[in-house]
C-alpha cells in the first residue's frame, strides 16, 4: 500500500479508530527507540483495559484472562 493510499484509508476511519492508528504508530515509534519490556508491558495493560470488551476486542475470553494475569503481574511488583 502506498503512503498516499494509507492517509486516505486513514481518513475513512471513525475518529476512534484513528486514535487507534495513532497509538499502534507511536508504539512503532517508540519501539525504534528502544522501547524496554516494561513499558511494552505497561502499554500492553493500558490497551487491554482500554479496549476489553469493545468492538476492538477481538476474543473478549482471551483479552480479559490477559489483562486479569498483567494486573496480577504488576500487583505482585
Amino acid at each position: 500500500m502506498e503512503q498516499q493510499e494509507l492517509i486516505e484509508t486513514i481518513k475513512k476511519l471513525p475518529q476512534n479508530q484513528v486514535a487507534e492508528v495513532v497509538e499502534f504508530v507511536a508504539s512503532l515509534a517508540r519501539r525504534e527507540h528502544g522501547l524496554d519490556r516494561v513499558s511494552l508491558h505497561q502499554s500492553l495493560t493500558t490497551y487491554v483495559i482500554q479496549h476489553a470488551g469493545t468492538d476492538a476486542d477481538l476474543d473478549t475470553e482471551l483479552e480479559v484472562a490477559a489483562s486479569d494475569h498483567l494486573l496480577t503481574e504488576d500487583s505482585e511488583q
